[in-house]
């Protein structure tokens, strides 16, 4: 399983030490696919993470760069990319990375799989998707990408 030192070590240009102070361990690997993309593309543009932590059994993640340095292709990618990792993170496991699901205990929401699961299975909802400029999508587990969802299923 990736690490955080790992991550640190590979994006230097990209990452802080303390970063992912927050981020738990079984998230690593998706936050190492999120900067296999956006690593080299925000390379020498002032790029840093705000907020890598876990919320509400997703990863809240934000960053900042001067505005000059964005392109269209910068904002149109690095837009793909949030959502990416964001939704990846509601299906993956934050403890060991392998998929997870929904797990409410009390006032706290985590994602998880069987093992590592507490409390009550959150079952029954519609998939999560995000309202982006390009439409409308949620995460394909299957294809480990964003697919368009049918404006009659929003």
């Amino acid at each position: 399983m990736t690490t955080a030192e790992d991550l640190y070590a590979r994006y230097q240009e990209a990452l802080y030490p303390g970063d992912l102070r927050d981020v738990p361990p079984g998230w690593m690997d998706i936050v190492d696919r999120y900067f296999e993309v956006v690593a080299p593309l925000m390379a020498d543009t002032g790029y840093e993470v705000v907020t890598a932590s876990e919320l509400a059994g997703g990863l809240d993640w934000t960053w900042t760069s001067p505005l000059s340095c964005m392109t269209e292709k910068r904002h149109q990618t690095m837009d793909e990319q949030d959502v990416l990792l964001e939704l990846r993170s509601y299906h993956t496991c934050s403890a060991c990375g392998r998929p997870g699901v929904g797990w409410a205990s009390g006032r706290t929401i985590v994602t998880a799989c069987e093992e590592h699961g507490v409390g009550e299975r959150i079952v029954g909802g519609k998939p999560l998707v995000r309202r982006t400029p390009h439409g409308v999508v949620r995460y394909d587990a299957a294809v480990d990408g964003l697919v368009a969802v049918p404006p009659e299923d929003v």
